[in-house]
């Protein structure tokens, strides 16, 4: 990854000397990816073994971290809500140069490697089953296409790197014609004792060469560019054992620069469709989508301590939101929007119905701005009450003619936690913050509604190659003076950066003494935490470039303070009265919903109502710590949970209305 992302700002002063400069750099670890493959023995092939007949699809929507093991074989890649922009519909597939566990990849190296790669289950393209069973044929106009984007939010594909779609004819035999015992399968080289073998007939279909998404969309007038692909070739692909994978051609930094050998080189594709009954110019899906994750409900912070909100909850929600809603046919569809919110996944206790609206397709009309859909209100508070942990979810719902087997996109969640501490990032890093050179200072601000205690800081540190960023600094806190930091209330030196491989889990930089937060020591509740660096290392301090904080943050190498010019948001985040950090682990449980053996240590679970609670068509959903709904299938008393990482889950069982009928607690060992 030659191309890293820097943005310089240059002090000027008499002698236009450069003192300083903020730094943004990709990640060299995936966290969330870390936090799923931990404590995994060996990565589980189920699609390897699963047969899988056409039509094959796969938006990447209502998953993270791995894809379907139903649909696709490996793990390397990364799916996602933040990566992309604009992207077809929510969820995409991200590669880049780390591997499964979000670690660089093994042969990661200053020349073009093989990074991610993404390969379909085994699919029947001898046959059609549906409505009977047949022979596929040249005259069935049997074609593939998906969407792909370079670089997206994160680094830019040098030009020497590639996005590669490869199809499998099954069977196809080379003799040995080359050195004894050597063998170069496509770009792989594979050392075999044989003259004369049968290999994996990979044939390269497409690729693109590695650019910035500015320049991509000066080129092709979009966000995404849809790849359309005949399969025309009856003797070669249309076989019993077809297959096809997507990977990339990644590049680190040159090795004299240590440092700055990291993560990048990042590529999303969404959409991938295979069907007979398609055409070169079938670029049209019927499919009415949400094409962004869902808002968040508060105005200026992320999260934040539930009697801060208490103290100002008038001001602390937004008057309206923001939901990207794409129709990607060339129909009008009638649809509905509606979203409703619940507290710990209980009875939801507000509603908002958008009504009925005829969606124009996005290719003449762009996003819907019928602006029930588009900027829905937020009419109401979150209740107030006397509890210090707390969260209540939204979901957000469409409903439509068009989305016919395609639901998945349609269902939006976002969790509002009240916590000790207050943020302004989604807990995601897409990329690393620091400073330069030694004695560079950055500071965040914050404003309370009510005084307060700071006990300390919890910062999210993204790890480096080597350990570059463990680098001594200080922890500072400065009241307001005039709209930037001002007077230096506490510093403290002999902090570190530490790693954890948790989403959301910050690490927690306790301050001496409690720090009382008071009109007297702090005017009008404003005050600033941050650090001084000792060198100039980069801190690496993880990046959320899907929040904008930059006018909440302020740097400084020599001279004056400056408002930071990224736009994005540093992952600081103070911590009030009490140390721990709440997550999603007190919610009451309706006592109707047994789950066991709990916790498990092995891939099967029972889920079980008692009989008064059972009805038809539930469905079973889990969701992560943090919100994400991680599994989802119709209700079954025994369920297989093998892809789910170890960690805290809460288990909802829900009718065909997405009205939650009983939640219970799930602990995967």
């Amino acid at each position: 990854m030659k191309n890293i992302s820097i943005i310089i700002i240059f002090f000027l002063s008499l002698v236009m000397v450069v003192q300083g400069q903020e730094v943004i750099i990709p990640l060299q670890t995936n966290a969330r990816l870390q936090k799923i493959a931990r404590e995994e023995s060996s990565v589980r092939k189920v699609a390897a073994n699963q047969i899988i007949t056409l039509p094959f699809f796969d938006d990447f929507s209502g998953r993270e971290g791995y894809p379907d093991p139903s649909l696709w074989d490996g793990k390397d890649v990364f799916i996602n809500d933040e990566y992309a922009v604009f992207p077809p519909t929510v969820g995409v597939a991200t590669f880049d140069a780390i591997n499964r566990l979000g670690e660089l990849h093994e042969n990661a190296s200053s020349f073009p490697f093989i990074a991610d790669v993404l390969t379909s289950g085994v699919i029947r393209l001898d046959s059609v089953f549906d409505p009977v069973p047949r022979k596929i044929k040249r005259s069935d106009s049997l074609y593939f296409s998906f969407y792909y984007q370079p670089q997206g939010l994160g680094n830019i594909p040098a030009p020497s790197d590639s996005l590669v779609l490869e199809f499998l004819a099954p069977g196809e035999t080379l003799i040995n014609i080359i050195p004894a015992d050597t063998i170069i399968n496509g770009n792989d080289t594979t050392i075999v004792p044989a003259d004369t073998i049968k290999i994996e007939g990979w044939r390269k279909m497409w690729s693109s060469p590695g650019t910035s998404l500015n320049k991509f969309r000066q080129e092709y007038n979009t966000w995404f560019r849809q790849v359309v692909i005949p399969v025309d070739d009856s003797a070669r692909f249309y076989t019993d054992e077809f297959r096809f994978r997507f990977r990339n051609y990644a590049t680190l930094a040159d090795a004299i620069m240590p440092d700055w050998q990291s993560n990048g080189d990042q590529w999303n594709i969404d959409y991938v469709y295979l069907n007979i009954g398609r055409g070169i110019h079938d670029t049209l899906h019927r499919d009415v989508a949400f094409a962004a994750k869902a808002p968040n409900m508060l105005r200026t912070y992320t999260s934040m301590p539930y009697n801060q909100y208490k103290e100002g909850f008038i001001n602390a929600m937004r008057d309206t939101l923001t939901m990207l809603i794409t129709n990607l046919d060339g129909d009008d569809y009638n649809s509905s929007y509606r979203y409703e919110v619940s507290r710990d996944y209980g009875e939801p206790f507000h509603f908002y119905n958008g009504g009925n609206y005829a969606i124009l397709p996005f290719v003449t009309s762009g996003y819907v701005d019928h602006q029930p859909f588009s900027r829905p209100p937020v009419n109401f508070v979150f209740p107030i009450g006397t509890q210090e942990k707390v969260f209540f979810t939204t979901t957000h719902i469409l409903n439509t003619q068009a989305n016919i087997g395609r639901k998945q996109n349609d269902t939006l969640r976002q969790v509002q936690v009240f916590a000790n501490y207050l943020s302004y990032d989604d807990g995601t890093a897409e990329a690393g913050y620091g400073l330069t050179p030694a004695g560079g200072q950055m500071a965040m601000k914050f404003v309370l509604n009510r005084p307060d205690s700071l006990i300390g800081v919890n910062m999210y540190f993204n790890q480096t190659l080597n350990q570059g960023n463990i680098k001594t600094f200080y922890l500072n806190v400065w009241n307001d003076y005039f709209g930037e930091p001002g007077e230096l209330i506490y510093s403290r030196y002999g902090y570190e950066p530490q790693y954890s491989d948790s989403l959301n889990t910050f690490i927690l930089y306790k301050t001496d003494s409690v720090i009382q937060i008071n009109n007297k020591t702090f005017p009008n509740l404003i005050f600033y935490v941050g650090f001084e660096q000792t060198t100039a290392a980069n801190l690496n301090i993880g990046f959320d470039w899907n929040n904008d904080a930059s006018g909440y943050t302020f740097w400084r190498a020599f001279g004056p303070w400056n408002s930071s010019l990224h736009a994005g948001t540093p992952m600081i985040r103070p911590v009030l009265g009490k140390e721990k950090v709440v997550g999603l682990d007190e919610f009451t449980e309706t006592g109707y919903l047994r789950v066991f053996p709990n916790p498990v240590a092995e891939d099967w679970v029972m889920i079980e109502l008692e009989e008064a609670q059972q009805s038809s068509n539930l469905v079973i959903r889990i969701f992560s710590a943090d919100g994400r709904l991680v599994y989802e299938k119709p209700y079954a008393r025994k369920n297989y949970i093998g892809e789910l990482s170890p960690g805290f889950y809460l288990v909802t069982l829900s009718d065909s209305h997405h009205k939650v009928q009983a939640t219970g607690k799930l602990m995967k060992k």
